[in-house]
C-alpha cells in the first residue's frame, strides 16, 4: 500500500526505497536522489499507516537506513511532497481528521502537567544545549538580515529587534514569559535599564539564569522565578514572551492572553513572539509530541486573533518571519554534527538520531510545510506608540 501511494506523489528529486525483500522502488526522476533502505515489513506497513510518527523512529531505531544522499536531502525531499502524500492517501487523510477533533486532548497544561512537559525537554544535560546554541543559549528563532550572519549576531539582532519594537527605557518594569536561561532578560536590563522579572518553569533553566545575573552584577535590576506564568500577580509597563506560547496549548490561549492583558499597565506593550502555521490548523506531528514536546501545539494566526478578539485585546502590530528560523536550524545542525560524538557520549547514538531528526524536521517544517513566526505586538493603549514602524529600525 506504501508503494502504491508513492507512486502518485511528485517528487522534487528522485527518490529510491529498498524494501526488506531487497527489491528497489523507484520515484521521480530528477537530482537529487536519495536512496533509504527498509529493514523490515513492519516498518513499511507502519510508514503507510502513519509517516509523521514512524519516520522518526524508523530513523532511531536504524529501521530507516539512508545509503545515498543525507538525512538532510531525505526529509527535504519527503516534506516538500508530504500534502500530496496525504491527499493520496484516504486512511491518512481520515487519521489527521481525527487527530484534529482530539487535538485538545493532546495539550493538557494544566499547571501540574506544564511543569513535566517543560521538564521532559529543558530539565536534560544542559550540556548538550551549550554544544549548539549561540553564545547566549537562545533557543528561538534568530533574526537574520541576510543568511550569512553569524548565529550569535543573529540572535543579538533578534534581541535587540524585540527590544525596539517594545520601546522599553529605564524607567519600566519587564515581565519575561518563558525566560530561558535569562538572555533576554539580561540583554533588556543592560541596554535599557530597565528593572526585569523572568519566569520559567524549568528548574535548570532557572539556577543558570539567576547564576548569569548575579555573574553580570544585574541582581539589582534582574530576577528569576521558578513560576507557572497563571500565578504572576505583577503589574508591567512591558512583556515579551520568546518561544513559549508552543507550549500554552490551544486550550489555554484564552487564559494565557487574559493574564498577559490583565497585567499590562494602562500604557503597557506585551511582544508575543511564537513558531505558527501559515495555514489552518492542524495537530501536531505525534512525533513531536512523543519524543520533543509532549503538550506542545504551533498556533495559527486565526486562533489567536480569535481570542484576542474575545477578549477585546488591542492587537498593533504583527511581523511574518519567513524563513529566519530555517537559517537559525541549519546552524544548530551543522553545530550537533561537529558535536557528534560528545553528544553520544552523554547520551547514545539513538539520542543524537533523534535530536538530529528533530532540527532537521523543524527546518523543513519552514521551508517546505508552512511554518514561520509571527511576532505579535499588543497595546493596552491604541496610542502607546508611534504611528509607524520607523522607531524599530531607527
Amino acid at each position: 500500500m506504501l508503494f502504491n501511494v508513492l507512486n502518485k506523489l511528485n517528487f522534487d528529486g528522485t527518490l529510491e526505497i529498498i524494501d526488506y525483500k531487497n527489491n528497489i522502488h523507484k520515484y521521480g526522476t530528477t537530482n537529487p536522489v536519495v536512496r533509504i533502505r527498509l529493514t523490515n515489513k513492519a516498518i513499511e506497513r507502519k510508514l503507510f499507516l502513519n509517516p509523521s510518527l514512524h519516520i522518526g523512529e524508523a530513523y532511531m531505531n536504524k529501521e530507516l537506513i539512508v545509503e545515498n544522499g543525507s538525512i538532510e536531502d531525505f526529509l527535504n525531499l519527503v516534506t516538500n511532497c508530504y500534502d500530496d502524500f496525504i491527499s493520496n492517501n484516504s486512511f491518512y487523510k481520515f487519521y489527521e481528521y481525527l487527530s484534529s477533533i482530539f487535538m485538545p486532548l493532546q495539550q493538557i497544561n494544566q499547571i501540574v502537567n506544564s511543569k513535566k512537559n517543560v521538564a521532559h525537554h529543558y530539565d536534560i544535560d544542559e550540556n548538550l544545549y551549550k554544544l549548539f546554541l549561540d553564545k547566549d543559549m537562545q533557543y528561538s528563532c534568530a533574526y537574520f538580515h541576510n543568511p550569512n550572519i553569524s548565529l550569535d549576531q543573529a540572535q543579538k539582532d533578534k534581541k535587540y529587534h524585540i527590544i525596539n519594537k517594545l520601546q522599553i527605557d529605564e524607567s519600566m518594569e519587564v515581565l519575561d514569559i518563558g525566560c530561558g536561561w535569562g538572555g533576554m532578560a539580561i540583554e533588556i536590563a543592560k541596554s535599557t535599564g530597565a528593572k526585569v522579572k523572568g519566569i520559567t518553569l524549568s528548574e535548570n533553566q532557572f539556577k543558570t539564569a539567576s547564576e548569569r545575573a548575579q555573574k553580570e552584577g544585574l541582581a539589582d535590576k534582574v530576577r528569576f522565578a521558578l513560576q507557572d506564568y497563571r500565578y504572576e500577580k505583577g503589574r508591567y509597563d512591558r512583556i515579551v514572551s520568546v518561544g513559549m506560547f508552543e507550549h500554552v496549548g490551544v486550550k489555554y490561549f484564552k487564559t494565557y492572553l487574559k493574564k498577559a492583558n490583565d497585567i499590562l499597565k494602562d500604557n503597557g506593550v506585551f511582544l508575543l513572539h511564537t513558531i505558527g502555521q501559515r495555514g489552518k490548523p492542524t495537530a501536531t506531528s505525534p512525533w513531536i509530541r512523543k519524543y520533543i514536546f509532549p503538550g506542545g501545539y504551533i498556533p495559527s494566526l486565526s486562533e489567536i486573533m480569535k481570542e484576542t478578539q474575545k477578549l477585546n485585546i488591542n492587537v498593533t502590530d504583527i511581523e511574518i518571519l519567513r524563513l529566519h528560523y530555517a537559517h537559525t536550524l541549519s546552524h544548530w545542525y551543522k553545530n550537533i554534527l561537529e558535536n557528534k560524538e560528545k553528544i553520544i557520549k552523554m547520551f547514545d547514538e539513538r539520542f543524537f538520531r533523534m535530536w538530529e531528526f528533530y532540527l532537521l524536521a523543524s527546518k523543513y517544517s519552514f521551508v517546505n510545510m508552512g511554518n514561520v513566526v509571527f511576532q505579535i505586538q499588543i497595546s493596552k493603549n491604541i496610542n502607546n506608540l508611534p504611528l509607524t514602524r520607523n522607531y524599530i529600525y531607527n
